[in-house]
């Protein structure tokens, strides 16, 4: 144990920063001007990691987590906040990232989420001896429990019915839309399946069952309703999983598309920006590696009556020196992973007037905004408070050809 270790401030992971004989450790679950003592998890050449073991000091700015599990658990990382001083942390720390990587970025500007509790639409559990929960971060311990506060109310209801499954090991995808539908996917080693349907039913709004990659009960879909728009959602398909920040990224994309413009969307999902976009774009290109998502994305665009939209199915990587249709606006929604060393030669061969770039990982998105620097101005960075009480966040950025 290290006795009285002071936390100076928070890394971009939420973790407390202090220096142990000069060399810096990272405490989970510490805040800046706390007062700690430390076991040491890991100790590494450059630095150490840790476990608050006492308090000598708290911070005045620290709060009793409403969750129960937030100890343990892997998910949420700032439940020691308020939510305004969560959004103040990711404030800063885009800012942080921004300065240390020489970035010339414009004001930083953030659209907080409507309810900070209860607002995600899908949740994937684990299921381990008849027990369902989350791993205990970084490891493969289940903590089995009863409630996540930043699921959905009817996602809940699911986890308190879960017994109705009968499962005893596996892997459990809720998904849940705006009229409290719910599709669950089942991936288990249990060939045999013994739901009872009739008492899951009485209660959740059941639409569909898909048990390893087959559809026992219902449909393997839903459909969500946003922004006027009615989207088909396939259970493999992306989806954003918190509807009041999607709408408001909708409203962006909606502004900063020009009228008659031709937009290339790449990894475009169900078609949703693409659908968006097309409201002003003469054409949009729309481009996504899931066959049920492009299908889906094809039968939105009927439903929405948007007839302006051709959609192409591949891997973004390998078909986008294919593509020689021109277009002046690109809108970008990547994995986490970012773009790769062909879609950045791509747009710096192509060269369109303006880049909209969505991201979750805000490390690829300035590791990709480096690359394009050279060709590329930042013009607009907003940060969408997308997964609330967690250090993740949703970056919105416009970049327009030097």
């Amino acid at each position: 144990m290290v006795e009285g270790v002071l936390i100076t401030s928070l890394d971009s992971f939420g973790r407390g920063v202090g220096h142990i004989n000069n060399k810096v450790i990272f405490i989970k679950n510490a805040l800046p001007s706390e007062i700690v003592d430390v076991k040491i998890t890991q100790d590494k050449k450059s630095y150490s990691e840790g476990e608050v073991l006492k308090y000598q000091k708290i911070s005045s700015k620290r709060i009793k987590s409403p969750c129960p599990y937030f100890s343990i658990c892997g998910g949420c990382h700032l439940l020691f906040y308020n939510y305004s001083d969560t959004l103040d942390f990711k404030i800063q720390k885009v800012h942080d990232l921004f300065l240390k990587n020489k970035i010339n970025n414009p004001p930083i500007n953030l659209i907080p989420n409507l309810s900070n509790f209860y607002y995600r639409n899908k949740l994937s559990l684990k299921i381990i001896n008849s027990q369902i929960g989350f791993y205990e971060e970084k490891t493969h311990s289940l903590v089995a429990i009863e409630e996540c506060l930043i699921a959905n109310k009817t996602i809940n209801a699911v986890l308190k019915n879960y017994q109705l499954l009968n499962l005893e090991n596996g892997n459990l995808t809720i998904r849940t839309n705006s009229n409290n539908e719910v599709l669950l996917i089942i991936e288990t080693p249990e060939s045999n399946y013994n739901i009872d349907l009739s008492k899951l039913k009485e209660k959740v709004k059941l639409v569909g069952i898909v048990y390893n990659n087959k559809t026992i009960y219902g449909q393997d879909f839903y459909y969500e309703r946003l922004h006027n728009f009615l989207f088909k959602i396939s259970y493999n398909s992306f989806f954003q999983v918190n509807n009041f920040i999607t709408e408001e990224l909708f409203k962006l994309i909606e502004n900063h598309i020009e009228p008659n413009s031709q937009v290339l969307d790449l990894y475009s999902g169900v078609g949703t920006l693409s659908i968006v976009a097309s409201l002003k774009a003469q054409m949009v290109y729309s481009v996504e590696i899931v066959q049920n998502a492009i299908l889906n994305g094809i039968f939105n665009a009927k439903i929405n009556k948007r007839n302006n939209i051709k959609f192409l199915l591949g891997d973004v990587s390998k078909i986008v020196s294919n593509l020689s249709f021109a277009f002046d606006t690109l809108i970008l929604d990547p994995p986490r992973k970012g773009l790769d060393k062909n879609t950045i030669n791509f747009i710096k061969n192509k060269l369109p007037t303006k880049i909209i770039y969505i991201s979750c990982n805000l490390n690829t998105l300035i590791r990709d905004l480096k690359l394009l620097e050279e060709v590329y101005t930042l013009k607009e960075y907003k940060i969408l408070d997308m997964f609330s009480y967690t250090y993740h966040l949703e970056s919105f950025c416009v970049l327009n050809l030097n």
